[in-house]
């Protein structure tokens, strides 16, 4: 396999809602591919499907709410709604952002953060933010476990072509 196409499968990975980047980044860099552009092609691949996702929240929360027959800006009704409020109301948009990909992936916690009112602006850089900090955290703490648990050389190099 070339090196492009294993980049090009840490982007769509990355960029797929239920596989995030806590478990690409990991996965490429043990598979042997260099650490750096891995974090950043994961990043770019999972905000590739976040950024659209929270650009066009505040339109598709306003279709709903007049759909549902109420108010664009009037608060939720719903036992989950009411329950998302106090969620962010406890921990914030920051701390959604921060804890969303650990606890329930980013897109969801993004969806989160739309039902309780929060801005796409604010929301895009937040989850901006805590994705930015996941990648760096994730490479660093996977570079650091394969050096200190397993000897490089003796991993697998998936780029060599087979020998005859």
């Amino acid at each position: 396999m070339s090196e492009l196409w294993a980049y090009v499968i840490v982007f769509l990975a990355a960029a797929t809602p239920a596989v995030e980047i806590l478990f690409v980044i990991p996965a490429a860099i043990v598979a042997g591919l260099p650490p750096l552009p891995v974090t950043i092609v994961a990043a770019i691949g999972n905000l590739s499907t976040l950024v659209p996702l929270l650009v066009a929240g505040e339109r598709l929360r306003g279709w709903w709410r007049v759909r549902r027959g109420r108010a664009p800006d009037e608060p939720a009704a719903s036992r989950r709604g009411q329950r998302a409020r106090r969620l962010a109301a406890t921990y914030g948009l920051p701390g959604l952002a921060m804890l969303g990909p650990l606890l329930t992936g980013v897109h969801v916690a993004a969806l989160g953060a739309m039902a309780t009112g929060a801005t796409n602006r604010r929301s895009l850089v937040w989850f901006g933010s805590s994705l930015a900090v996941w990648s760096v955290t994730v490479a660093v703490l996977t570079v650091t476990g394969v050096e200190a648990f397993i000897d490089p050389d003796r991993l697998p190099d998936l780029f060599a072509l087979p020998s005859r």
